[in-house]
């Protein structure tokens, strides 16, 4: 049995990942042993697994579809976008930065991708592989490491997808198809993704497709909506309901903004109403305000001092709105960072003065999983940490968390200003619940009753909607013969 199965589709955006996801969590249905691999991300949002590495969250999340503990190996190289460069992680560790479009040493990255997927395959039945962007760039064609180099090296069938909604769909396929040259020889398999409306009108121009290329399209996926996380930064949009009694929640929206994904768990509190806000929006009608992470706090803190942010943030607290800044909205929080090495921008630069503290960005990340309790209100708390800044307070102060390992963590002022560096701290339902029925109270809301389900058994059971949605919509049979994954 063949133990590759690539996923690469006509661009960006299409569903690769969610195709990826979908046969990952199938295939463990079927009792394979699998694993996600994608050789080349560039995302915002990242995550930090067991053994203290950094890869993307796409890939974490397909690791749990995959039902394994994520590692480097997943996602040997990192992109992350920070304004004006990109800091390059190389197998959970940062390895520098380069300037878009900057030479890179190919050689190195390419020899940490090619290791990390021999060494996935000889542990697994099938190793299921996602492309980057589209393998028909060609004015990237010798840059590329993530698409049809990786394909040639291994030998590995591609199943194309391609993203109706986007119009155009047949020549996104063909086209795509044809630009590959030679190497379409390893498009063994069409996907047409987020159809709106009826199959039937496709099928003269299925039918042409598979004629002019020779490859079976093996189905057509209808458009439907999961709450999986994705790779780029506000791709995603929070659902509006508008219940009676909400509370009203606003995520500013960075210009570059990092794992806006923690905040997704919200949406599962029925009296939750939550929206993105920009730097120059009005947030009056809000109850709780959060400042997220940031690749550049530095460069954004510039930008929010240009609009007064710190100002409107003092007044909002002091009508009695509640704020939370995590990561970098936490830095940003403080009254001054320092960046000396030049991780960022160099230099210094004012905070908003709310938290009593100074962040100083040392040259080494940290990157740790983290658990403890909320002294204030009694639950536990999981998450990571993925950070440059050290912050130091400058005043006695509350402690946010108190972490399993006897640190303290984050800080309370007032009761009503919060700072951590705790991604993912929304995720144990326990104190998601509580925590936003301790903002309800300091609003004049009563608590909401109810039990609140984890964000990881929410994305299981979104995972296992996402198979059998799947296997409505494609020909998964015939999928397993064409690549060779059966008999």
């Amino acid at each position: 049995m063949a133990n590759l199965l690539m996923v690469q589709g006509t661009a960006s955006g299409v569903g690769k990942s969610t195709v990826t996801a979908g046969l990952l969590r199938y295939f463990v249905r079927k009792g394979w042993r699998v694993a996600p691999f994608k050789a080349v991300n560039m995302s915002l949002h990242s995550g930090v697994t067991p053994q203290g590495e950094e890869i993307a969250r796409s890939q974490i999340l397909e690791a749990q579809a995959a039902g394994i503990v994520p590692d480097s190996r997943l996602n040997p190289i990192l992109l992350k976008p920070e304004g004006g460069s990109i800091q390059v992680v190389v197998r959970g560790k940062v390895f520098g930065r380069l300037r878009p479009f900057e030479p890179f040493p190919q050689e190195v990255f390419w020899e940490a991708i090619v290791q990390s997927l021999v060494s996935l395959k000889s542990e697994c039945d099938c190793v299921v592989v996602e492309g980057m962007g589209s393998p028909a760039e060609i004015n990237l064609r010798e840059r590329d490491l993530a698409n049809m180099r990786l394909a040639r090296h291994f030998g590995i069938p591609v199943l194309l997808v391609g993203d109706i909604e986007r119009g155009g769909v047949f020549a996104s396929l063909y086209g795509t198809w044809a630009l590959c040259g030679e190497d379409r020889k390893y498009i063994k398999g069409l996907v047409i993704n987020k159809l709106w409306g009826e199959k039937g009108i496709l099928e003269p121009g299925i039918r042409e497709l598979e004629r002019l290329t020779g490859v079976p399209v093996l189905g057509v996926i209808p458009y439907f909506s999961f709450s999986l996380d994705d790779e780029d930064g506000a791709s995603f949009a929070f659902r509006k309901r508008w219940p009676p009694g909400s509370l009203r929640i606003g995520v500013v929206c960075l210009p570059h903004a990092a794992n806006l994904t923690d905040f997704r768990p919200l949406e599962l509190e029925d009296d939750v109403d939550i929206r993105f806000v920009s730097l120059e929006e009005r947030f009056d009608d809000c109850d709780f305000l959060i400042l997220p992470g940031t690749k550049n706090t530095f460069r954004d803190l510039a930008l929010a001092h240009e609009v007064f942010l710190g100002e409107r943030l003092k007044a909002f607290v002091e009508r009695g709105g509640v704020l939370l800044g995590v990561c970098g909205g936490f830095q940003m929080l403080g009254e001054e960072l320092k960046d000396p090495y030049g991780v960022e921008e160099g230099g210094e630069i004012q905070g908003f003065g709310l938290l009593p503290v100074v962040t100083e960005f040392a040259q080494d990340k940290v990157l740790s999983l983290v658990s403890g309790q909320t002294p204030f209100l009694g639950e536990e708390v999981r998450g990571y940490e993925i950070h440059h800044g050290r912050s130091f307070l400058t005043a006695p102060c509350d402690s946010l968390f108190l972490l399993a390992d006897g640190r303290p963590e984050g800080v309370v002022k007032n009761g009503r200003i919060f700072g951590t560096y705790l991604h993912g701290l929304f995720d144990e339902g326990r104190f998601r619940r509580a925590f936003l029925n301790y903002v309800r109270s300091l609003r004049g809301l009563p608590p909401y009753p109810g039990k609140s389900l984890s964000w990881q058994e929410f994305v299981d059971r979104e995972l296992d909607r996402l198979v059998d949605f799947l296997l409505e919509h494609l020909n998964m049979p015939l999928l397993e013969r064409v690549f060779g994954l059966s008999g």
